[in-house]
């Protein structure tokens, strides 16, 4: 899959697209379809979404990057409040010169995807959020482990919570190579910015079609995505709510052909 580093706020974004490759520092060709931007997890990075975008790629131009501290994108550490990361993201596309777009965000990304939408509402032309929710972050006793692996006092884990039962080896597998590419003070600092983030009332500000997503085998994100949608409103937004079988938390990694089915009938439905 076509992948560049691209200059954002001084760090060293890593970008996934399915343009043609264009020169350092110059946007891929972004011109079928809908462009549509991917916000990655708690911990994660964009190479989830590769099956999605090769999926959308026939129609659309989908795109997926590395927020700083993550995966292959400069610097160690989690930027540190979702609203920064969804400055970070706004910069990006500003970078990259992208026309309205949707953005689609899974986890800690449906929740900057929200702060984008908020405060850019002239750039965003619709939400896809999966495994979202109007607050976010780790229990205490699982984040007060996450700090002490941080500081060398606990030895790092692979967290298998989230998965659908049904979930294959290679899923778990996929997973856990994805998983050692952030550092784990990055994560620390993810989930510490999923707690301090509180959507509330501000939801109701949205306004632009949403297609939310739920892992129909994990109660969490069924719960979530019933908060979601509302606090999201019906009117002059378009709230759709869809679960997913076979997937829990982790919809990108274990539907990746479902996901993908549900976000193109979503985008062949939006306005031209």
């Amino acid at each position: 899959m076509p992948s560049k580093y691209v200059q954002v706020d001084g760090v060293a974004t890593f970008l996934q697209h399915t343009g043609t490759t264009t020169l350092p520092e110059a946007p891929p060709l972004l011109n079928a379809g809908e462009v549509v931007l991917c916000v990655h997890a708690s911990g994660g990075n964009g190479a989830v979404f590769r099956p999605l975008l090769r999926a959308l790629s026939a129609a659309h131009s989908p795109l997926a990057f590395d927020l700083p501290g993550h995966g292959r994108s400069g610097g160690l550490d989690s930027l540190g409040s979702i609203e920064q990361m969804a400055a970070f993201t706004g910069a990006l596309a500003d970078k990259l010169g992208l026309r309205p777009y949707v953005m689609l965000g899974e986890g800690m990304g449906a929740a900057v995807a929200v702060e984008v939408a908020l405060a850019r509402p002239e750039t965003v032309r619709a939400l896809v959020l999966c495994s979202g929710d109007t607050n976010l972050g780790l229990d205490d006793e699982r984040l007060e482990g996450l700090r002490r692996v941080t500081e060398g006092k606990a030895r790092r884990e692979f967290d298998r919570s989230g998965f659908s039962p049904g979930a294959e080896r290679a899923v778990y597998e996929r997973a856990f190579r994805e998983w050692l590419k952030t550092d784990p003070r990055a994560t620390y600092g993810d989930e510490r910015a999923c707690r301090q983030w509180q959507a509330g009332e501000r939801l109701a500000a949205l306004s632009v079609p949403a297609l939310v997503v739920a892992g129909a085998d994990d109660e969490g994100s069924r719960a979530g995505s019933d908060r979601l949608v509302a606090a999201i409103p019906g009117a002059p937004t378009r709230t759709v709510r869809l679960d997913l079988t076979g997937a829990g938390r982790r919809i990108s990694l274990e539907q990746p052909g479902g996901l993908a089915d549900a976000v193109q009938e979503f985008l062949g439905e939006l306005a031209p």
